[in-house]
């Protein structure tokens, strides 16, 4: 992409983070595979999250030259805080479900089954539990 199709594009993926992250139902993210860059912002523009344990996720851009840039790294600090926040940035290091859940990056981790999607089971569930209340 040019560098005006790449402001484009970002500007529109900021806009759907911000569509998102602003949708009046809750919105839940299950991650059973890789959550890096971009697709860790999309599930951070949700309102709860879901991991697998074997899942993987990060603000990767750093270790590419890059700074995150989609939209959804503006609400990582309301998840862990700022100093936490700006280490997983400034690292690009990659979390297991077990351990953001561990740093609060997640409301649940679960053991992945043979199927390889146990997080969205477990997001179904929580949406089963939250539909009552909406």
């Amino acid at each position: 992409m040019s560098a005006a199709e790449v402001g484009v594009f970002v500007q529109r993926l900021r806009g759907l983070m911000n569509e998102i992250a602003a949708f009046p139902a809750p919105t839940i993210a299950a991650m059973d595979g890789f959550a890096l860059g971009g697709g860790l912002e999309l599930a951070l523009a949700c309102d709860l999250r879901v991991a697998a344990s074997s899942a993987v996720m990060g603000l990767i851009e750093t270790t590419r030259g890059l700074l995150p840039g989609a939209g959804g790294t503006q609400r990582l600090p309301r998840c862990l805080g700022v100093a936490l926040a700006k280490e997983l940035i400034f690292t690009g290091r990659r979390l297991n479900g077990v351990q953001a859940h561990e740093l609060g990056l997640v409301n649940h981790a679960v053991a992945q089954n043979e199927e390889g999607n146990a997080a969205y089971h477990r997001a179904r569930a929580l949406a089963q539990e939250i539909l009552p209340q909406v």
